[in-house]
């Protein structure tokens, strides 16, 4: 009995082994029994981080304007906090909040809004929407603990995306929209972005506008800047276009003009 049972073990061991052993060789190259699956999506709150920085001399309790920046796709709230150093005595609030998806890209770790990295439209078109509403929160979270007024929306590049639509969808809560080397609304190499309603961005067009990009820039269109600028012009909108010797970056003549008309 007990040989028997020893065999009946190594029996077992061999035949586990002949089906795992290809897949850790040959890697996705090799493949389990085939079985019905399916990959679903589940919506889930979660925390992230928002870096606050303040005015010298800053006051509690003294209502000061606020401006929300937004990174680009695979960059990092941490490191964006350094637009602050491109200011001159900035009397505002700059506020730098976490994107929410976050992706290995290459050896760096870096943040997304709308889950691009993915290539799955669905997937970024329900992320965007998630997004938006994400935004809308940290407006109403940072409003209320630091007394802020004028609220300002900036967002570069990708960020620059999110800024608009969301912008447009709390416009209620917004003084105006800083774009920063992004791309035109409605811009149609972008099918998977789902763009507010003309209805919604003709009844937002109290907000100012305020579009700076790079002659220069290699990763979105300069022309898509004045496209964008007439676009909103034709739905009613006070445009300022900043264009400036560069390239897809932030520019530090931009912010220092971006200071400006803040001021």
């Amino acid at each position: 009995m007990k040989l028997k049972s020893i065999s009946s073990i190594k029996q077992t061991v061999l035949v586990i082994i002949s089906v795992i052993f290809p897949y850790l060789t040959n890697g996705q190259t090799a493949s389990f029994p085939n079985h019905d699956s399916n990959s679903i999506r589940i919506i889930n709150q979660a925390i992230f981080k928002c870096e606050v920085q303040f005015p010298d001399n800053y006051v509690q309790n003294k209502g000061y304007p606020l401006l929300i920046a937004l990174h680009g796709g695979g960059g990092s709230y941490e490191t964006f906090m350094e637009v602050w150093d491109h200011f001159e005595d900035p009397q505002f609030i700059l506020a730098t909040p976490q994107a929410p998806y976050k992706w290995l890209l290459g050896d760096q770790i870096g943040y997304d809004w709308a889950a691009w990295p993915s290539k799955d439209t669905s997937y970024m078109k329900e992320a965007i929407v998630l997004t938006s509403k994400y935004i809308e929160t940290i407006i109403k979270t940072l409003k209320s603990r630091y007394k802020a007024e004028n609220i300002y929306l900036l967002g570069f590049s990708q960020g620059s995306i999110i800024a608009q639509i969301a912008g447009i969808e709390n416009h209620d809560h917004l003084e105006g929209l800083i774009i920063c080397s992004g791309p035109a609304m409605h811009h149609p190499d972008k099918p998977e972005i789902i763009w507010p309603p003309l209805e919604l961005i003709k009844r937002a067009n109290h907000l100012n506008i305020f579009i700076a990009h790079g002659k220069d820039d290699a990763i979105v269109d300069f022309e898509l800047a004045r496209k964008s600028k007439d676009q909103y012009i034709q739905n009613g909108f006070e445009v300022t276009l900043y264009e400036f010797e560069g390239g897809h970056e932030i520019s530090m003549s931009a912010m220092q003009e971006i200071q400006k008309w803040l001021n």
